[in-house]
């Protein structure tokens, strides 16, 4: 199960090294996917850009419908089954991906005449071949298994595909419709070589149709909730498309753009804590004694604590370097995407708070509220468009979609406290804020000129220290007599 040797940690999960192997297959998709985005900004303008922005939006609405919360399920599933269960729970998965992507696929071809003609083409080939380009569940198999690094090769392979096919499109001035094709194109392969690795790891042999919907019933109040939140992370775009003009559009994607990066970094930060939470809590029995939820509740409050830290100063910093950012990125053109950017980087950080807190809830098999929560969010995020998008159509949208954050990380806080009791306690509060009030310090006190440095240096180096201070009070307070503690201390990412 990928454990840590020596040090009196023999059997613990390896957080560190887990967090590692995943962050660098994440790191190379997101940089390719930015890349090819700021590509496409720079080549084609703000309208064209709003376009393309608009088809990256639909199709991850798509990818998370094709999804519909089996990922987390199945990351949860392995981290408390038995090695010989690997092979079973993944054949339930494989017929389970089948059934949801020839179902999203259906509905995302009724969908296409309701969209622009030049995104079409892309939607169209990601329709018919959505089981393979939603096959994106492969980092807990390949965690479990021994084998994080493996993550790194299918997000190669995107990179290779995406970054290189948008790089010959725009050189050979091909029609706008191609940059989205590649896009869809480069999520395919994904999908291929990940699906090759796994069968090296476990048999690929799909379960029956029954054990298939059974599996999709089980993740059913995740998956719910995972499709009601990827739209409601794109109500604001849908909303701005619908009522304003596509320069604005562009504006818009070019900044919220920072917000899905955010979106990437807390699946990439909390998806190897999964299992590691599942394995604190251990198989659902219906008479789970209470130190199953004391366990991750341990387990939870250094993950939260300390990812926290790091997102509230990772804000400050990017709310200091939003303009020079949005010009060096994206060209003179976007200047008005900075402030969409810092509301999108507050964003971020409720997010990732609200990840880790749902995926401590996981384990538990408490995913009701997440529907509850999803959808608070989305009639929040509606509301609040048609208030504000006709005022300012920006701004409007960018503060919408902070409300619906709110709205969700509060739900999702009330159930984690319900159920497991508070994730945090009072002396975490100096840990957590320090490194956000050292940062605005900084940016506050120090040249404006020199912000673009100055701030992102002291953020991390404050972060860094906040992490070394929380590991180190924790230490003789927090033994580790238990072998599937969260073993913070080996991530060095």
């Amino acid at each position: 199960m990928n454990r840590l040797r020596g040090r009196g940690r023999t059997g613990g999960l390896r957080y560190g090294a887990n967090l590692l192997g995943q962050a660098a297959g994440r790191g190379v998709y997101l940089a390719a996917g930015f890349a090819a985005f700021v590509m496409v900004g720079h080549a084609v303008g703000p309208e064209a850009l709003g376009r393309y922005g608009l088809a990256l939006a639909v199709l991850a609405v798509a990818l998370i419908a094709a999804d519909f919360g089996t990922t987390l399920t199945f990351g949860a599933r392995l981290g408390a089954g038995a090695p010989e269960m690997r092979a079973v729970e993944f054949g339930r998965m494989i017929s389970a991906r089948l059934l949801l992507g020839v179902t999203t696929g259906a509905l995302l071809f009724c969908a296409l005449p309701l969209l622009p003609a030049e995104i079409r083409p892309a939607l169209a080939l990601a329709a018919v071949l959505m089981p393979l380009a939603a096959a994106r569940f492969l980092d807990s198999l390949f965690q479990v298994c021994g084998r994080p690094g493996w993550s790194v090769w299918p997000s190669l392979a995107n990179a290779t595909t995406l970054v290189g096919g948008t790089a010959l499109a725009l050189w050979l001035q091909w029609p706008e419709a191609a940059l989205s094709v590649v896009a869809v194109t480069s999520g395919i392969v994904y999908g291929a070589v990940g699906l090759v690795l796994a069968a090296r790891l476990v048999p690929v042999r799909p379960a029956s149709v029954a054990h298939g919907w059974a599996t999709v019933r089980a993740a059913a109040g995740v998956g719910i909730s995972n499709a009601l939140g990827s739209l409601n992370g794109r109500i604001s775009l849908i909303m701005l498309a619908a009522l304003a003009g596509a320069a604005e559009l562009g504006q818009f994607t070019a900044g919220f753009r920072f917000f899905e990066l955010g979106a990437a970094v807390a699946i990439t930060l909390c998806a190897p804590l999964v299992p590691v939470f599942g394995r604190a809590v251990g198989p659902l029995e219906a008479g789970r004694p209470r130190s199953g939820t004391d366990r991750l509740r341990a387990s939870v409050r250094p993950a939260l604590t300390l990812i926290l830290a790091t997102a509230i100063a990772g804000t400050v910093a990017a709310c200091a370097v939003a303009e020079p950012l949005v010009r060096f990125v994206f060209g003179p053109d976007f200047a008005a995407a900075a402030p969409v950017l810092r509301i999108a980087a507050a964003m971020s950080a409720l997010l990732i708070a609200a990840t880790v807190l749902f995926a401590g809830l996981v384990p538990l098999g408490r995913t009701g509220f997440a529907v509850r929560g999803s959808a608070a969010a989305c009639a929040t995020n509606l509301a609040a468009c048609a208030v504000l998008i006709p005022l300012d159509p920006l701004l409007g949208a960018a503060w919408a979609a902070l409300l619906a954050e709110v709205a969700m990380l509060a739900v999702v806080a009330h159930a984690f406290w319900r159920e497991a009791g508070p994730p945090l306690a009072l002396a975490d509060v100096p840990t957590v804020l320090g490194p956000g009030l050292v940062t605005a310090l900084v940016w506050a006190a120090g040249p404006a000129a020199l912000a673009p440095l100055t701030v992102p240096a002291a953020a991390g180096l404050s972060a860094a220290v906040a992490a070394w201070l929380c590991l180190r009070r924790r230490a003789p307070a927090d033994p580790p007599t238990d072998p599937l503690a969260l073993s913070i201390p080996e991530a060095s990412s």
